[in-house]
């Protein structure tokens, strides 16, 4: 949850390789101010309760289940759930590649139509300090209020982020994305986001600054901006 609380640059599902050393499972459970997905707000910019476990396999394979409360239609609230299963592998001393695929599901979504998809993604780490990721979902149901729906349309999405560790339990990162359906006008936006982390043991808190462009960029994407200010805390296990 600390990766998809607040802005999502990097997911916890392809930030990290995987080995046979880590073979066990985990989770965590936490809170946040506003659940912010790629810039925008999924909580509406209310809190939300939020959880994931996964089972971490030998040669680099995970799967995990994610949860969030969320508020797609005003005084509707009801959850995002999302499934992965990864595959991360250590490229040499201090480059890391990971691959994932990801089901986005809302189950209770009071929207009329569905708006339930797959991505799938690949990401490249320099040392645990340098994150680039890509990622594609082929097809998705987007609506604007001006043009109508677009139905079943294909979405690129591109982010980067640098983290660095900081005395007594800190750490600092800072990143940017690029959200864009091909062919849609007025849908294609920039993100970004800067973070202050701090983590003791199992519990892990952070504040997040966070920015998106504004809605003229973002005609066929549910929700206001998220921020400018989110704050989460979490605890593992």
């Amino acid at each position: 949850m600390a990766s998809k609380t607040g802005i999502v640059l990097l997911t916890l599902l392809v930030c990290g390789s995987v080995t046979a050393v880590d073979a066990a499972p985990g989770g965590l459970l936490g809170v946040t101010s506003d659940y912010v997905l790629r810039g925008v707000s999924q909580s509406d910019g209310d809190p939300a309760v939020q959880g994931e476990v996964h089972y971490a396999f030998a040669r680099g394979w995970s799967t995990g289940l994610w949860a969030s409360q969320v508020r797609l239609l005003p005084g509707h609230v009801t959850a995002e759930l999302d499934a992965y299963l990864q595959w991360s592998t250590a490229l040499s001393d201090n480059f890391d590649f990971g691959a994932t695929a990801t089901h986005y599901s809302y189950p209770g979504d009071p929207r009329p139509i569905s708006y339930d998809y797959d991505e799938l993604g690949l990401s490249l780490s320099w040392r645990d300090q340098l994150y680039i990721a890509a990622s594609w979902t082929p097809g998705l149901n987007l609506y604007s209020y001006t043009d109508g729906l677009a139905r079943n349309h294909g979405v690129l999405n591109y982010e980067a982020s640098l983290h660095r560790t900081l005395r007594s339990h800190f750490d600092l990162s800072a990143g940017a994305g690029y959200y864009d359906p091909p062919g849609l006008e007025y849908a294609a936006y920039g993100y970004g986001n800067a973070r202050l982390a701090w983590h003791y043991g199992h519990w892990r808190a952070d504040l997040a600054w966070i920015w998106a462009q504004n809605a003229d960029h973002r005609q066929y994407t549910h929700g206001p901006a998220g921020g400018p200010l989110a704050a989460s805390i979490a605890w593992s296990f």
